[in-house]
């Protein structure tokens, strides 16, 4: 069993761990297949770069790396490109104040996790297209092309570029649903809004948990508008243009209301948990082990990260993705934004052409990934099928210390030989970048550009607009408000500065596309 346990999601995207080259009779200087040149002599320099470690995959692990594992892979890596990785280990749950710290100092810093509206805005990093030209052909070439607005969000109106795209924008929802269970009652896998009722009514009436047991649609209001709203409307959830030209949120779409009431009517008919909108992750977690939850519009991992902790007990459970419903107006789940955080360089780093070539080293290669991130082929883990690039861990002796930035690119290369991680690289691979599944938000190519300070700044009230759309729209769906009251809390909003939001949101989107 692979002992490192690594969360799969929209926010992280890690990997694995790489072979370790024997002696080589190749000629100095020259590279292999995979990129690596040949072992450096003795009288040829040794370049460091100095890596922040806060990718993510440090803080979620409380285990810590044995001293002579790490050196043990840093000389593998200064044997084949001539580069010594020096790691700084951020402090947990001080993470961000130490970045400040070296970022405002003259100690040595080269390579970051950074986003654009702190640290390229602060002026903390530096622009690195020329690097990437002279260096990186790798970087680029790893990245597929319909993934090529993760670059544009790190990238300025002056055509810069200021970071390395580490994720790509994802369908993390889902609507998934007992498969075990619709077999038992005899039924089939909902295609339409309509069958989806009629499965969760036939959940909730022949209650295949038992005694009353049986949670017909465990969800969320997150998950509800990123995983089922956009059924009911032409966009995806979140900030569209009306034929107005202007910028408004999506509680103002006439399909939203739809939506709501939809939600209202299966709430009303017991069909949504009735704490759906009082529980926390935590407590989803522990309804799904408990072999309570029928169905669920969730963030995948809820479900797929958990199953196996389920079959312990329930050794015939197993979930499917609904990939095929639609709502009235098409597909059913949003496709998330774009990150404006990746890999960036230090605006003071002392050798930044180095960083960007060990960089580009790792991404030329999966199994030069696989050493950083999870250490040396047969000695930290092995390989159980190659061609399918399927992997187990042997040990925790190395924990990543030495990745100089994570990429969604190689997440779905690979596949762990654990259990408890199918269901989730099976979501990964077929779902979560599937475009046929999912509906752009209507300011999909441009809102990741606006200037969010000068939007709150013009909307002092911004704040007290979401509380307002939470709070009111969990209302409606509960039944503590009529439906028939929508067109009052739409003048709600107004009166708490709606009107001041759609004109700043407007105003950016103007900006941005030149308008």
């Amino acid at each position: 069993m692979f002992k490192r346990k690594i969360g799969i999601s929209a926010a992280a995207a890690l990997l694995l761990a790489g072979a370790v080259a024997g002696c080589s009779s190749k000629e100095e200087g020259k590279a292999d297949s995979k990129g690596n040149e040949a072992s450096p002599s003795a009288a040829k320099k040794i370049e460091k770069v100095y890596v922040y470690a806060n990718f993510g995959n440090l803080a979620s692990s409380n285990t810590v790396s044995k001293p002579e594992a790490v050196e043990e892979i840093k000389k593998v890596v200064m044997d084949k490109i001539g580069i010594e990785i020096v790691p700084i280990i951020p402090p947990k749950g001080s993470e961000t104040d130490k970045l400040n710290v070296l970022l405002s100092s003259n100690e040595p810093l080269d390579i970051f996790t950074g986003n654009m509206a702190t640290h390229q805005a602060n002026g903390a990093a530096r622009p690195i297209g020329d690097l990437l030209d002279k260096y990186g052909s790798n970087i680029r070439k790893l990245w597929p092309s319909d993934w090529k607005m993760a670059w544009d969000a790190l990238s300025t109106s002056d055509g810069k570029i200021w970071g390395i795209p580490t994720g790509a924008p994802v369908a993390g929802n889902g609507v998934l649903l007992r498969e075990d269970w619709l077999k038992k009652l005899n039924l089939q896998m909902p295609k339409t809004i309509d069958e989806f009722e009629n499965v969760l009514k036939a959940f909730k009436d022949q209650d295949p948990a038992g005694s009353g047991q049986t949670i017909p649609l465990l969800t969320d209001l997150a998950s509800l508008n990123g995983g089922f709203a956009a059924g009911f409307m032409d966009v995806g959830y979140g900030n569209w243009v009306d034929k107005d030209g202007k910028v408004k949120p999506p509680q103002l779409h006439p399909g939203y209301r739809d939506f709501v009431a939809k939600m209202a009517d299966w709430y009303k008919k017991g069909y949504l948990f009735k704490e759906a909108f009082s529980s926390n992750r935590t407590r989803q977690i522990e309804l799904v082990k408990q072999n309570r939850v029928a169905s669920g519009i969730v963030w995948n991992t809820t479900i797929t990260a958990n199953e196996h902790l389920l079959r312990q007990n329930v050794p015939e459970a197993k979930y499917g993705v609904a990939a095929e419903l639609k709502g009235p107006t098409g597909n059913v789940t949003t496709l998330g934004g774009v990150a404006t955080s990746g890999i960036m360089i230090n605006k003071n780093a002392k050798n930044p052409e180095a960083a960007i070539k060990l960089i580009d080293w790792v991404h030329s290669d999966i199994e030069n990934y696989f050493t950083l991130f999870f250490g040396i082929e047969g000695k930290h883990w092995k390989y159980t099928d190659k061609a399918k690039r399927i992997i187990e861990g042997l040990n925790t002796d190395y924990m990543g210390d030495l990745i100089p930035g994570l990429s969604f690119a190689y997440t779905v290369q690979y596949e762990k030989n654990d259990p408890s991680f199918t269901p989730q690289f099976d979501f990964i691979r077929k779902y979560i970048t599937n475009m046929d599944r999912v509906k752009k938000i209507g300011l999909a190519d441009v809102d990741y550009k606006f200037d969010t300070k000068a939007i709150n700044e013009k909307v002092p009230t911004s704040g007290d607009i979401t509380r307002m759309i939470e709070q009111e729209t969990i209302k409606f769906i509960t039944g503590a408000r009529a439906i028939g009251e929508y067109d009052k809390f739409i003048e709600e909003l107004y009166k708490a500065g709606l009107d001041k939001w759609i004109d700043a949101y407007t105003a950016e989107n103007n900006r941005v596309k030149g308008k």
